[in-house]
């Protein structure tokens, strides 16, 4: 961005500034967009020539341009930057790497399984790792240690990463994909202000076979779309028996209805019937809720199966 002219504003014309050529201001935004929504990253290098004021998208975007008096300064740093530069994609002719996207339920919760998968197209590879960076939020529902955790490089992910010391330095074989590590995120234990924020972000893996270089990005909102769809549209209850929520396709499985009608909503399958000495009951995993379903005979008791009375002592 050198300097190209000299304007003012305001009223009286007495707030001048150095802008730069308006044509950078597109290129910009074009390169922010690219960053935004392609499946590669895009390396990009900012230079401001000392004195040219912030203006347009360059007032919202953290660009930490170098700032420059002369063009030899930008040579010489480009060509450093240069050299620390990789082209980085999900496949090339070595190798290939994806990231596989399942549904599943840890202690009740309805999470979503991510695991990184190499796969090596070459000749065996003996040097590898990859790496997998999550927004903060869809970890908190689980607090215990993870081994594979790392230092973070991004402020508000958490980053994990497995190595070929993790997987007993065992081989990359030719067209042999190796699952890397798994980690759960869920999001149906947050607000729906964290879910709207969340939802705008993405989970970044990357990796290396060798000298070759991949990435991929896949957004939350892809992640989850299915999720979101199935806690809109395919959601039934309370019925008038127990008080349980569904899935329409799983009339069988009844969804725990304090979580379901908490702040923030939570999906959370009850527990399998479990014969007690006080009949047949389930259990929530996650706040306890109790359903006694069959009243043993020689109990002599009123059971309130009300999820919006229960236990808060009201009649």
């Amino acid at each position: 961005m050198h300097r190209r002219g000299n304007v003012s504003y305001g009223p009286n014309k007495n707030e001048p500034l150095d802008r730069a050529s308006v044509w950078i201001e597109q290129e910009i935004a074009i390169a922010a967009y690219i960053l935004r929504t392609a499946k590669n990253d895009l390396l990009t290098a900012a230079y401001i020539e000392k004195g040219v004021a912030l203006e347009g998208l360059r007032v919202l975007l953290n660009l930490n341009p170098m700032e420059f008096t002369t063009n030899d300064q930008i040579i010489t740093d480009l060509k450093t930057r240069l050299n620390t530069w990789h082209n980085s994609s999900e496949r090339d002719s070595f190798g290939e790497l994806q990231l596989e996207v399942f549904p599943g339920n840890e202690g009740g919760v309805q999470v979503k399984k991510l695991s990184p998968i190499l796969t090596c197209k070459g000749s065996r590879a003996n040097e590898y790792s990859c790496t997998l960076e999550i927004p903060e939020p869809l970890l908190s529902f689980n607090t215990a240690f993870n081994m594979l955790e790392v230092k973070r490089r991004h402020a508000g992910y958490r980053r994990f990463q497995a190595t070929e010391m993790t997987k007993q330095n065992q081989p990359l074989v030719r067209d042999n994909p190796v699952k890397m590590l798994t980690q759960d995120v869920a999001i149906v234990h947050l607000t729906n202000e964290q879910k709207e924020q969340v939802l705008g972000q993405n989970v970044l893996v990357f990796a290396d076979i060798g000298d070759h270089t991949y990435s991929l990005t896949k957004s939350c909102t892809e992640i989850f779309a299915e999720m979101q769809r199935a806690q809109k549209d395919e959601i039934e209850g309370p019925d008038t028996r127990f008080g349980y929520f569904h899935f329409k396709n799983k009339p069988e499985n009844p969804l725990c209805p304090r979580c379901y009608q908490s702040i923030p909503q939570k999906v959370v399958y009850m527990g399998p019937r479990d014969q007690r000495a006080g009949g047949i009951m389930r259990f929530c995993p996650v706040c306890n809720f109790t359903v006694t379903e069959v009243i043993a005979p020689d109990v002599n008791r009123q059971t309130d199966h009300n999820p919006l009375t229960y236990g808060l002592g009201i009649k």
